[in-house]
Formats: structure tokens, sequence, C-alpha cells
């Protein structure tokens, strides 16, 4: 059920919005901001299901017409647009879903309320039509803008907008929500949080997708290899796992080193990752001096800028490799 309750953390926007459709003083136009997966559109039909709720004590109630509407996908006074499949929102779809029909008073609710989902996919020109309206709205309107590239939208309607930004959630949500939810098992739960960075919604895209759970344990392969294995044959071992993985394993590899700092500093295995290779974390962190540690999340970082600058993948990780050897010899 949609509901305030169903919104995971992000207490203070909760309060913010549950008061202004209680009291009915709410802006015409919001900009939900949050990175893609943080439940911008959930929060929003939360606020429009509110907003629409034709009960007297809390909103939603949950039980009158419209809410039934909402939890159906058939409330008429609720409208969602969004990106065509090319990515775009043009400017006829504009016109066409809003500036023509927000005229249109409302069928049934006391608000007429538009969902742009992914607003930055707007082109200048959609932009530009979506202005007029927000600059001279009908009483009943309400737009709301989702997206995850504030940069995106043209300030003019940054401007007129009350911008609502989701912050990243506690691991600790996520970790609950994955375990007591989803069924999830508490040492891969770890994993997935570690790559979530307070996102609910990454979290469970790396839970459905396949070959996440292979990545991990060749990746960990790898690492295990990093002192036998010579040179050629650890790069084949990482161009094996492909150029499109290469954002995992780097993320592989800054928690396997994070654990080994983790325990080194504390001596202790509660909070880390990697639970099932202790004995291979403990090893590393005998190994490694602090200032080896440091060498080596700074070598992490540089093969990251490398890859994202188009640098030859054997390159890039032929420096880590050497970077992470050399620290080990210290």
């Amino acid at each position: 059920m949609i509901s305030f309750d169903s919104i995971l953390g992000q207490e203070q926007l909760k309060q913010q919005l549950a008061a202004a459709a209680k009291d009915g003083r709410h802006s015409h136009a919001y900009l939900f901001t949050g990175e893609k997966g943080s439940g911008k559109k959930l929060v929003a039909k939360c606020f429009a299901k509110a907003l629409q709720c034709t009960s007297e004590g809390d909103k939603p109630c949950g039980k009158c017409k419209s809410c039934l509407q909402m939890e159906e996908g058939s409330q008429p006074d609720v409208i969602f647009i969004g990106p065509d499949d090319k990515d775009k929102i043009g400017v006829d779809v504009i016109r066409e879903k809003v500036n023509d029909d927000i005229i249109i008073r409302p069928y049934a609710g006391p608000y007429k309320i538009y969902i742009i989902d992914g607003a930055e996919t707007m082109t200048v020109q959609a932009q530009n039509a979506l202005l007029k309206t927000l600059e001279e709205p009908p009483k009943y309107a309400c737009l709301f803008l989702l997206t995850s590239s504030v940069e995106e939208i043209l300030p003019t309607i940054l401007s007129r907008s009350v911008r609502l930004s989701l912050k990243p959630l506690p691991d600790e949500i996520i970790k609950n929500y994955l375990m007591s939810k989803l069924r999830v098992p508490d040492y891969k739960a770890d994993t997935y949080v570690a790559f979530a960075r307070g996102n609910l919604g990454r979290a469970i895209e790396l839970l459905e997708r396949e070959g996440f759970e292979e990545v991990k344990q060749q990746a960990i392969a790898l690492l295990k290899s990093m002192d036998s294995a010579d040179m050629g044959e650890l790069y084949l071992k990482a161009s094996a796992l492909g150029k499109d993985k290469n954002d995992e394993v780097l993320k592989f590899f800054t928690i396997w080193y994070r654990d080994a700092l983790c325990y080194k500093a504390m001596n202790q295995t509660e909070g880390l990752i990697f639970q099932e290779e202790i004995q291979y974390i403990k090893k590393v962190s005998r190994e490694i001096s602090y200032e080896g540690f440091e060498q080596i999340f700074r070598a992490l970082d540089k093969t990251q800028e490398l890859i994202r600058a188009n640098v030859n993948m054997e390159t890039a990780f032929e420096l880590l490799f050497v970077a992470i050897r050399d620290c080990k010899k210290e």
C-alpha cells in the first residue's frame, strides 16, 4: 500500500509532505531530487495520494475512493509522464499532456497532479513549454518533477519549484529491509549494502542482477592470487570479468582492502563485509602497513579515473597491480 509508512527513512521529508497535505498549504510545483532508485517516484505518488485523499483525518487514509483508485493506478486526476523509447520527453508531449490538459478542471479530486518522472530528459524546448504553465498555473494544479540530474533542469524552472532532496538511507535500514523483506542472508546483505551507498533501489537491482555473485567470486579469486600469479595472469583474470564489470571489480577491491585495514586497526571482525574470507583478510592486514593501505586506496581511485578517461584497460589494471604489490613489499 502507498503510504508515508511505506517510505523508508526520509523522516523530515515525510513530516513536511504529510503536514502540507493535511493543512492544504503546498506549492504548485515540486522538484524531487535523488539518485535513480532512491524512491522519488514512491514519495511523489504518496504525496499525490495524500493531496487527493477526501478523508478528514490523516492523509492518505487508504480507504476513500481516491485512495483506492491510486492503489489501482486509475486515479483520473493524477497524470504520469515519462521519457519515450529514446529517453527523451519532447515538447509535443509537454504541450499535449500538460499544457493542453491542465486547463480542464479535475474530474473528481480537488487537484490535478502531474508527475513528470525523469524530468532531466525533457528537451530545452519541452522545459520552456512547461515554464509557461509554471508561471501561471491554475489553483488546482500541482506539478511534481522527479530528477536524478538537477543540473539538466533550467534555472527558470528551478526558481519556480520547491526542491526536496531524498537523502541516502542508513546502512542498517537497507540491511534490515533486505533481510526481513527479501530474505537475504546476513553475510550477503552486507555486500549489497556496501554497494548500495544508501540507495535501496540500487541494492535491490544488484540483488536481481544475474551474474553479480559470480563477479564477486571472480574478484575474490583475483585478489587471492595477487601474490602468486604473474602480471600477465592477473590481467587475464581481470579482463575475463569484462569491461562492463570494471566498476564492480574495483568496488570489491576497495571493500576487500577496507576490511583488511579495519581489522588491522580494530583487531576484530565485527562489521567486516568479507566475513567468509576472514583468514585472507587477516593475512592482508598483517602484510600491509597503514601507509601501504593509503597508497592502495589512492591507486584504486587513480584506476577509476583512468578507466573513465578511456585509458587502455590493461594499462590501468597493470598500474594498479604493481601499486598493490609494491605496498606488500614494504
